[in-house]
């Protein structure tokens, strides 16, 4: 099965897949002038994203998807999100939180975003804190956007080894989902399940994680699974937790709990080495 962000090089293609490309080009030929436009359009592009090196997946309902870690991964349109997410951090438009509540950041500090459709969430990472923000737009033009900020607490220490910071979702509980946040160096590998027997896979760099999931039938009881370099899962939590409760009590080395409730059964947090 393709990778949502490793479209295969065209030479790489199923070979019924290349046949039928090949089919609907000569079908083309064949067909009436304004019809022929239409289906040569739509093969040179089918031949285009099989080929091209982008990260994008063009989903039956035409929604693109795309999930860029790092400043070094953005396209155009993202570039454009981050502008209005920077310039909703410094406090300009409806979207800007209260400066007490607000981390600086800039362009470089952009850890992950994800866009599925017109919407596009950006995650930026510093390190007195981190700075949310989601923007929803049609054609090019800003419709709405939030955006959320919050200093470390702590900074160096993470509630085991997965730490959600972003969730969007099509529908209240499920449907397609972007999520963001922190990982800790002990996660090889962390899966979205989506509930439903399928699962989408994150990417994974420098301590942050990106994942939109591969289809729309994400459910409430959703878990985000982590698993170490030996394959061996180590952590499953709900998806839809709040983000400010915890499936157990943490604590750092000196024993002191820095999240959760104190309580019996604590486990040891996770340092966060980005």
């Amino acid at each position: 099965m393709n990778d949502l962000f490793k479209p295969p090089a065209e030479r790489d293609l199923p070979p019924r897949r290349a046949a039928q490309m090949r089919a609907e080009l000569l079908g083309a030929a064949a067909a009436p002038p304004a019809r022929r436009r239409l289906l040569v359009a739509a093969a040179a592009a089918l031949t285009l994203i099989a080929g091209a090196a982008v990260i994008l997946q063009v989903r039956p309902e035409h929604r693109t998807q795309i999930l860029a870690l790092g400043p070094g991964e953005l396209d155009s349109s993202m570039r454009n999100t981050v502008r209005q997410c920077l310039a909703w951090n410094q406090g300009k438009g409806p979207q800007a939180g209260p400066p007490p509540d607000r981390i600086r950041v800039t362009a470089a500090d952009v850890a992950v975003a994800a866009r599925r459709g017109g919407e596009t969430a950006v995650l930026f990472l510093t390190d007195a804190g981190y700075f949310g923000c989601g923007v929803t737009d049609e054609d090019g033009e800003t419709e709405s956007g939030g955006s959320s900020s919050g200093a470390w607490e702590p900074r160096d220490w993470l509630p085991g080894p997965v730490q959600r910071l972003s969730l969007t979702s099509s529908e209240a509980d499920g449907g397609e989902v972007a999520v963001l946040g922190r990982v800790s160096a002990r996660v090889d590998r962390l899966v979205l399940d989506h509930g439903t027997g399928r699962t989408t896979t994150a990417r994974l760099r420098d301590g942050a994680f990106g994942v939109i999931s591969r289809t729309d039938d994400v459910r409430r009881n959703a878990e985000l699974v982590s698993y170490d370099a030996a394959g061996r899962e180590i952590d499953r939590r709900l998806l839809f937790r709040p983000s400010s409760e915890f499936p157990h009590c943490y604590t750092d080395p000196a024993g002191k709990v820095i999240y959760g409730d104190p309580g019996p059964g604590c486990l040891p947090a996770d340092p966060w080495d980005r």
